[in-house]
C-alpha cells in the first residue's frame, strides 16, 4: 500500500493541473520517477513538437478541432505492480481508448492494474480503465510489434466526446501530412504545460506491405519516452481522420540518435500502427459495432 501511495504521489505530480488558476510548468513523468531522459530520438535536426494551442494553428487546425482534439486524447497509465505512463484516444465510440500494448505489461509480461485515462481538456476527467473488457494484440505484446496495440472500455463514457473517424477506404501512402498528438513526452526541447497536449506536424516516409493482421507505416516524427500510443491523424477531402498511434522509435536514449537524419536502417525512424485492418475490426468488436 505504501508503494503504491509513493507511486501515486510521484505520477500525480507530473499529471495532475494545479489548483491555481496559471498553469504550471511541466515535470517530465520520467524525471518524477528518476528515470534518466535524454532529447533523442529526434529525426532530422530540431525537436519540432510544442504546445498544441501554440502550434495548432500552423498545423492547420481551427479552435474548434483543438478543443476536440484535447476532449478525445490525453494520458492512459497504471499504477501497479509497477507505474506506467503513455498516450492514448477515444477510439470509435467515447466509451473505449486505443493506445500500445506494452503501457499495459511490464517487462516481463506481468498485466498491470489500476489503470486509468485522464484526457487533457480544460474540463479534464479522469476515468478508470475496464481491463476486463480489452482487446489486445498479443497477451503480453512485443513492443513496437504488429501486435503492439490495446483496446481498452473505460468504467464510464466522456461525454461529448466524439472520437475521430478512421477512413479505411483511403489508403495512408507516402509522403502524406501527419499531425501527431502526444500527452507529454520525456525529454522534450521546449516546455509544456503538462495539460496541455503536445502536437508535431511530419510526414509519413514509407507504408510497407504488411504480412501480419495489422497495417503499419514508418514517420519522420520525432518521439522520445511516454511517446507510445500517439494519436496521428490526417486529412482526407478536409477531414481530420484516425490514422495510427505511434509504438516505437529508434534507440531513443542514444544520443547519437539526438537530430539525426531519417534513415530506416539506423534506427533514425518512428513506427506505427495503422488504426485500420485488423485494429479497426478488434475496436468495432469491443464496442458491439
Amino acid at each position: 500500500m505504501l508503494v503504491r501511495l509513493i507511486f501515486s504521489v510521484l505520477i500525480w505530480s507530473a499529471l495532475l493541473i494545479s489548483a491555481r488558476s496559471e498553469p504550471f510548468r511541466s515535470i517530465p513523468i520520467e524525471a518524477a520517477l528518476g528515470i534518466p531522459i535524454l532529447p533523442v530520438n529526434i529525426i532530422d535536426g530540431t525537436d519540432d513538437r510544442d504546445s498544441l494551442l501554440t502550434i495548432g494553428p500552423s498545423l492547420g487546425l481551427s479552435a474548434e478541432e483543438i478543443a476536440r482534439i484535447r476532449k478525445v486524447s490525453g494520458y492512459v497509465g497504471c499504477f501497479l505492480p509497477t507505474p506506467s505512463v503513455g498516450t492514448g484516444a477515444l477510439f470509435l465510440t467515447n466509451r473505449q481508448i486505443i493506445t500500445a500494448g506494452h503501457i499495459l505489461y511490464t517487462r516481463d509480461g506481468t498485466r498491470r492494474s489500476e489503470c486509468f485515462f485522464k484526457n487533457q481538456a480544460t474540463d479534464s476527467v479522469k476515468i478508470d480503465l475496464d481491463t476486463s473488457r480489452a482487446a489486445f494484440g498479443a497477451a503480453p505484446p512485443k513492443a513496437g510489434s504488429n501486435a503492439d496495440f490495446a483496446i481498452v472500455a473505460l468504467a464510464e463514457p466522456i461525454p461529448d466526446a466524439t472520437p475521430f473517424p478512421v477512413e479505411d477506404s483511403t489508403p495512408i501512402a507516402d509522403g502524406d501530412r501527419l499531425i501527431v498528438i502526444t500527452a507529454h513526452p520525456a525529454g522534450m526541447a521546449k516546455t509544456v504545460d503538462n495539460s496541455v497536449p503536445v502536437a508535431q506536424g511530419c510526414r509519413v516516409r514509407r507504408v510497407p506491405v504488411s504480412s501480419e493482421p495489422t497495417s503499419f507505416y514508418r514517420t519522420d516524427c520525432d518521439a522520445t519516452g511516454s511517446s507510445s500510443g500517439g494519436m496521428h491523424l490526417s486529412r482526407v477531402d478536409g477531414q481530420l481522420v484516425f490514422r495510427g498511434i505511434t509504438i516505437t522509435a529508434g534507440p531513443w536514449q542514444d544520443p547519437a540518435f539526438r537530430g539525426a537524419p531519417y534513415d530506416e536502417r539506423a534506427g533514425s525512424v518512428t513506427t506505427a500502427l495503422g488504426t485500420d485492418a485488423a485494429i479497426l475490426a478488434a475496436g468495432k468488436r469491443l464496442a458491439g459495432k
